[in-house]
């Protein structure tokens, strides 16, 4: 790993350019991102470009005011991704397919958005719903395109750099606590809230475990600990509910599906029965462990607000049922509505990926959306056993915060990462073909006696 950090001392150099024009330099970040970015692309430097845009992302999660130019620059940051995806196209092939399984929903993400044509928040839909598509186009592609030229490498640097953000988070905890910390005290590190924190440590502990078993010797002993370390450490800081129970589900349903899709299947339907049991006993349960301070039992049954979210949505739901009027919607009904929900003690958004595709998209788009999303999985199926124990732990998470439904966060770029290493084909002949050679490697030559003796008996 300290060799990865020498390497690339230059692309944290230019990510921190960046962050300090932002700060300081106003509208100056407009003239100087474009401008290195053409700089990468002409040297063919196609792994910082990614990166580029999952950090930029990760900053414009953050609610510091002074990266409140994140929020604004990550729109023009995808418009140059896919300027560049359709302009080197020829270096792009062969193009990644994930995005074709999706083209149902996108073509119904349009349908609804005309919907909302005559609405205030229609301009922001069209930009929603334009982005939405190029992030499932040119995302996959890019990581694609780099595992293609770089192989292995790339995914390694790749998961060095979600320890990075970790890392960066511990040490503003310790250095800047009023930026890491909320001011009730909870961890958050460079994250926007603990929940989004929360989220990063699931998509980034899916992501680490799939590729360490796709490729065993990705990493040495050190740097898996130190990664797994990390994640274990900023969920435990971070305290979120959500968090610990995805990575449980993740983990237990790897376990049994490793074994046999069977088992795996059979467990899942002995936990949806023991879950609701565990679910009516759960503050009891808690309090039995001393862990009722943790887990935040006193807000257990108010859902943190978001049953609150949920009734007021759903009472909305009820008059546009099966057709809604695009992304933003919810967006602008909630906000339209701050004052309202802030009386019942509630801020922010829906809190439901599904919840808010039905808002926006009706109920005939969130079926859409499950049956490319279920697809999806049943296709990685046949490239990995991990396909339904990542399923059902991303729809948890996803249950309960609504970043599956964004396009343009660090969230929903993981996610696309995930989806993409699952469903690839050329990933998959990869680590076919190390085994192969792994077992040529293996095989155990004959002593010449027995190879002459074998000669004989012919």
């Amino acid at each position: 790993m300290r060799e990865y950090y020498k390497e690339h001392v230059q692309m944290y150099l230019l990510f921190s350019l960046w962050l300090l024009v932002g700060i300081y330099g106003g509208p100056l970040i407009y003239l100087i991102l474009p401008a290195t970015l053409y700089l990468l692309l002409k040297k063919g430097m196609y792994e910082e470009i990614l990166i580029g845009y999952l950090f930029i992302l990760v900053l414009s999660d953050s609610s510091v005011d002074s990266l409140l130019f994140a929020k604004n620059v990550k729109n023009v940051y995808i418009v140059i991704l896919s300027l560049i995806f359709f302009t080197q196209s020829a270096g792009f092939q062969p193009f990644n397919k994930l995005y074709r399984i999706f083209i149902p929903f996108f073509a119904m993400a349009l349908i609804t958005m005309m919907f909302g044509f005559n609405e205030s928040f229609f301009f922001t839909s069209v930009q929603k719903t334009i982005s939405y598509i190029l992030s499932f186009m040119v995302v996959p592609n890019f990581v694609a395109k780099l595992f293609n030229d770089e192989g292995e490498d790339f995914l390694r640097r790749f998961i060095f750099f979600l320890f990075t953000v970790l890392a960066v988070g511990f040490l503003l905890r310790l250095v800047s606590p009023e930026i890491a910390l909320l001011p009730e005290g909870r961890y958050r590190g460079v994250f926007g809230g603990p929940n989004g924190l929360g989220i990063y440590c699931v998509l980034s502990f899916i992501s680490f475990y799939i590729l360490t078993d796709f490729f065993p010797d990705l990493f040495n002993k050190n740097e898996k600990l130190l990664m797994y370390s990390a994640i274990l450490i900023s969920i435990v800081l971070c305290g979120s509910r959500n968090t610990v129970i995805s990575v449980l589900i993740f983990y237990l349903f790897q376990r049994f599906f490793s074994l046999s899709p069977f088992l795996g299947f059979l467990f899942f339907l002995i936990a949806v029965v023991v879950s609701e049991l565990i679910s009516s006993n759960a503050t009891a349960i808690i309090l039995s462990l001393g862990l009722g301070e943790y887990f935040r039992t006193n807000t257990i049954e108010e859902g943190s607000g978001r049953y609150i979210a949920w009734g007021f949505a759903w009472k909305q739901i009820q008059y546009n049922f099966f057709v809604g009027k695009g992304f933003s919607y919810n967006e602008s009904y909630m906000r339209h509505h701050y004052g309202e929900l802030l009386k019942l003690n509630h801020q922010g958004g829906i809190h439901n990926s599904f919840l808010t595709f039905w808002f926006d998209h009706g109920l005939i788009g969130l079926l859409i959306y499950l049956r490319c999303y279920i697809l999806m999985f049943i296709k990685a199926a046949k490239n990995t056993k991990y396909a339904f124990p990542i399923l059902f732990s991303i729809s948890f998470s996803a249950f309960f915060e609504s970043w599956l439904v964004g396009s343009l966060s660090a969230f929903a770029f993981l996610g696309l990462f995930i989806f993409t290493v699952i469903t690839s084909e050329e990933m998959t002949l990869k680590r076919e073909q190390q085994v192969i050679n792994d077992d040529d490697n293996n095989v155990t030559l004959l002593p010449p006696i027995v190879d002459h003796q074998l000669n004989i008996c012919r």
